[in-house]
C-alpha cells in the first residue's frame, strides 16, 4: 500500500498574506516526500459561473487565471494537478488515481483547513483511506479562527490522532 502527500489548493486566489506562512513548511514536506520516493500530488479548485458557490453563497472567485494558478513558489514541484469543482479532492480522476495506486494513507496540507482539507479528509476516512492532517502546513484564508474550527471538527470526525505536526511526520520518515 502507498502513501501520498496531497497539496490542496495552494492557489493565488486562496493565498492572502495571512496564509503565506505555511509555504516554507509545505515546500519542506514536498522535498522530503519526494526524496523518500513518495508520491506528491496537487489539487486545484476551479469555480464556474453556474456553480452553487456563485448561486447560493454569492462567491464568484477562482473562475479565471491568475487566481486559479498554483502559487509560484510551488511551480517547480508540480508533476500532476487534479482539478476539482468542489471542496473535496475526490473527483472521478482523483478517485481512480487513488484506486490504481493502492493509496492507503493521504497526508494533507494546504488550504483551507475549514473547507477543502476538512471535506477531503472526511471523504478519505469514509473510503477507508487513512487521512493525516499536517496542522502546521494547513491554514485558512478565513483566518486563525476558521483554521482552528476546521482542526476542531477534524479531531471530532476523523480522530485526534490523525492531526500531526510536520516535525512528527518527518521524524517518522527518517
Amino acid at each position: 500500500m502507498s502513501e501520498i502527500l496531497l497539496v490542496v489548493d495552494m492557489q493565488n486566489g486562496f493565498m492572502p498574506e495571512k496564509c503565506r506562512h505555511i509555504i516554507p513548511t509545505v515546500i519542506k514536506l514536498i522535498e522530503r516526500f519526494l526524496a523518500a520516493g513518495k508520491l506528491v500530488k496537487f489539487t486545484r479548485f476551479i469555480n464556474t459561473a453556474d456553480s452553487n458557490y456563485v448561486k447560493l453563497i454569492h462567491w464568484s472567485r477562482l473562475i479565471y487565471e491568475p487566481e486559479t494558478s498554483i502559487i509560484d513558489e510551488l511551480q517547480p514541484y508540480i508533476n500532476n494537478i487534479f482539478d476539482k469543482p468542489y471542496y473535496s479532492a475526490f473527483t472521478e480522476n482523483f478517485s481512480s488515481f487513488i484506486f490504481l495506486n493502492q493509496i492507503s494513507k493521504i497526508y494533507l496540507c494546504g488550504v483551507a483547513t475549514d473547507s477543502c482539507i476538512l471535506k477531503t479528509a472526511i471523504d478519505s476516512f469514509e473510503r477507508g483511506i487513512e487521512p493525516v492532517i499536517i496542522e502546521d502546513a494547513c491554514f485558512s484564508h478565513g483566518g486563525q479562527q476558521a483554521h482552528d474550527a476546521g482542526i476542531f471538527l477534524l479531531k471530532r470526525n476523523i480522530g485526534k490522532n490523525q492531526i500531526k505536526m510536520t516535525d512528527e511526520i518527518l521524524e517518522k520518515m527518517s
